[in-house]
């Protein structure tokens, strides 16, 4: 990787989705699409998407794949918009497909939530629809970026409930927005967010957050690295249960080692628009010279083509020159993000409740020779991680304990195949 190339290494991604133990069939779908050029990075940067499907049969996976590829589609062609104004009409895009085909019977009242976020040199961007959530993880600072578009969430939204302590009798898994079956739909759009480096996005369906709270995913994405976090948190989900299909986006800002002095200038602007320039200045002084006759001063004639070819620089370039401002690509910020937010402490009780599901595992593969060595290794995980109990070391506990956890599991996996 050259020193020119700061964006394909802006970030660090991890994207999974796992059935869980109680579908047929998953109907999440999520899909990343990171800049190859620097040219896309400026005007598109990186494309993150996850989506819940709903509907009967296969109905439900076809309206979570519809939504992923018709965002992307439409949202990368957008070339003369906007990144938040292409994002959203992107996904005004995808609803109308996901409506258009429900009109077929197989796939009648079919929806899917859908969280689509954009990581670019502008900031992060997110457009939202449904109870899917995006996440943010930012030193010790855990924070919900998405509103949920939930009969619970609105609720108390309109009666000033807490979100900690909502009502009993509101069915929690009820949407109020989604693409396909709302009618007049109305997109959420967060951001420009500022992205610092070292910041922690997840993008996740409710398969996960129904499952593992939100202080444990904040410890899980504090002491993991995204690829070794997802599959963690998969693992909690599915041993809690795992009613629903998991399906997880996990991205980490990554530091620019790049120098500040040193430039780049495919960054500034492509050599086409170099060239373009410089002729167009030589052609304006050229014509000024030959209309005139000489009469005006060569001074005033080279001023003025200076002049136009300093307009069309800033034309062509001014997503470089303004890429730290917020307001390069919007009037103003939209959204009010974060609606929730969270001190990520390493806790007794999680450290605890890993210990449980590590002992169920143990009592579930206990008669299997084939998993003695597998349970050997997990059992010195598991020491580390009651010495560090002792000692009120609950971060080493946590990840001894998902440690011994992930073990069991990829080699369970193994012998079995699923």
């Amino acid at each position: 990787m050259t020193p020119s190339d700061p964006w394909k290494k802006s970030v660090c991604c991890a994207a999974r989705s796992d059935i869980g133990l109680r579908r047929g069939n998953n109907q999440d779908s999520f899909l990343v699409r990171e800049a190859v050029t620097p040219r896309q990075w400026l005007d598109h940067g990186h494309l993150f998407i996850v989506a819940d499907g709903m509907g009967a049969h296969v109905a439900g996976e076809v309206a979570s794949r519809l939504a992923a590829e018709t965002i992307a589609k439409s949202y990368l062609n957008r070339r003369n918009e906007p990144i938040d104004q292409a994002l959203v009409h992107a996904v005004y895009d995808a609803h109308d497909m996901i409506r258009n085909k429900s009109r077929e019977d197989a796939y009648r009242d079919m929806g899917t939530t859908c969280d689509a976020f954009v990581m670019a040199p502008a900031g992060l961007f997110i457009a939202h629809v449904g109870d899917s959530r995006v996440y943010r993880l930012r030193g010790r600072t855990f924070e919900q970026l998405t509103f949920d578009h939930s009969l619970i969430w609105e609720v108390c939204l309109a009666t000033g409930v807490s979100l900690d302590q909502p009502p009993n009798y509101i069915p929690k898994n009820q949407i109020t927005r989604s693409l396909g079956p709302t009618e007049k739909l109305i997109v959420d759009l967060e951001g420009p967010i500022p992205i610092e480096m070292n910041d922690i996005y997840l993008a996740c369906s409710d398969g996960l957050s129904g499952q593992v709270n939100d202080g444990e995913i904040g410890q899980i994405l504090a002491l993991f690295p995204p690829e070794i976090a997802a599959e963690t948190l998969i693992n909690i989900a599915n041993l809690r249960g795992g009613p629903d299909n998991i399906t997880m986006v996990i991205v980490q800002a990554l530091k620019d080692e790049k120098e500040s002095g040193e430039v780049d200038l495919e960054m500034v602007a492509p050599l086409w628009h170099w060239g373009l320039l410089a002729g167009t200045a030589a052609a304006g002084a050229g014509a000024a010279a030959a209309l005139f006759g000489g009469q005006i001063p060569a001074g005033v004639i080279l001023a003025a083509a200076a002049t136009a070819a300093a307009t069309a620089f800033f034309i062509l370039t001014r997503k470089t020159l303004f890429a730290g401002s917020p307001f390069l690509w919007s009037s103003a910020p939209s959204g009010k993000a974060p609606y929730r937010s969270w001190e990520c402490i390493f806790t007794g009780e999680f450290a605890h409740a890993l210990a449980k599901i590590l002992r169920e595992i143990f009592q579930a593969t206990g008669g299997q020779p084939s998993l003695s060595a597998a349970q050997e290794t997990a059992k010195k995980y598991e020491k580390e991680a009651v010495l560090s109990c002792q000692k009120r070391n609950y971060a080493a506990a946590i990840l001894n304990y998902a440690r011994a956890i992930n073990y069991l599991m990829r080699e369970l996996k193994k012998q079995t195949g699923t």
